[in-house]
């Protein structure tokens, strides 16, 4: 019983980063990236279009993703 207690006071005690909303307009690096999917290990899976317009998907942490500026374009 008191490690339950423990344990429940340990997770709250902590801050967990949230998720970008799935469908959100996000900036990665120079690039300006919508988020496709949440994967494991506090990724998420990203769709941009290269130089010859061209989509492709990665997966990156959500910690280098950044809200966009002001104006996108």
């Amino acid at each position: 019983m008191e490690q339950a207690t423990r344990l429940r006071r340990r997770r709250t005690g902590r801050k967990t980063p949230a998720c970008p909303p799935i469908g959100a307009l996000m900036r990665y690096g120079e690039r300006t990236v919508r988020v496709i999917a949440e994967a494991s290990g506090q990724r998420v899976i990203i769709e941009s279009v290269d130089d010859d317009g061209r989509t492709f998907r990665s997966t990156v942490k959500w910690a280098n993703l950044a809200r966009p500026e002001e104006q996108l374009f």
